[in-house]
């Protein structure tokens, strides 16, 4: 990953939505990579959602990863999207959800909660339910694998049921620029891949409504 070129499109992310960098620009030098490519990725998100008609605002003054996944807290600085016919969503990194058979099977075990790198949310509750995810993302920065194909499609599972055809997602039920998948609820779901070699596991998740995108600084 170059790492400057990823600090440079964080930078201009965040001061295009008059957000501070985490703390101060110094404090990207010293990220994991891991963590970097998060911020980068949610950059790249960001631009998809306001080249599809969304508005786009920051609510608060820095943004900060968590030690670990966990709830939604309003008080957390986070963006607030503005869809095209006028509702608002928002966005929240290093969130965990309700899966899909905690709601079918009342599971309340160790698998009852999902992490989502990035989720786009229709409210904003504590732990966010399947149904309420318009867009969630998981970020690959390392050398991909089968075991990471595994995990992805072990997370839609989690997320939506798989349909005969394709259907407009929930955004695009929003006005946003049409996308289609075979799933229900009708989420868009991305892994963001650094390493190149992720495209070539790309065409069966995406008969499940999974996007594979290579995104590289």
């Amino acid at each position: 990953m170059d790492l400057d070129q990823a600090e440079q499109d964080v930078e201009a992310m965040f001061a295009a939505y008059a957000a501070s960098i985490p703390a101060d620009p110094s404090e990207l030098a010293t990220m994991k990579d891991g963590k970097l490519y998060e911020l980068f990725v949610l950059a790249k998100l960001i631009d998809d959602l306001y080249s599809r008609g969304c508005i786009i605002n920051f609510s608060g003054t820095t943004l900060k990863f968590k030690a670990g996944p966990g709830m939604i807290k309003t008080a957390d600085p986070h963006f607030e999207v503005e869809t095209p016919d006028g509702r608002t969503l928002y966005l929240f990194v290093d969130i965990e959800f309700l899966t899909m058979s905690r709601a079918a099977l009342g599971v309340t075990d160790n698998s009852d909660r999902h992490e989502l790198d990035i989720v786009l949310v229709k409210g904003a509750p504590a732990y966010p339910s399947h149904d309420e995810i318009v867009l969630g993302v998981e970020c690959k920065s390392g050398a991909f694998s089968k075991a990471l194909l595994k995990q992805a499609l072990g997370v839609r599972r989690e997320m939506s049921l798989l349909t005969p055809f394709e259907r407009p997602s929930c955004l695009s039920d929003m006005g946003a620029i049409e996308r289609r998948v075979r799933a229900e609820p009708a989420s868009e779901f991305w892994v963001a891949h650094l390493d190149p070699a992720g495209s070539a596991y790309q065409d069966g998740p995406a008969f499940f409504g999974i996007d594979f995108r290579h995104i590289e600084p």
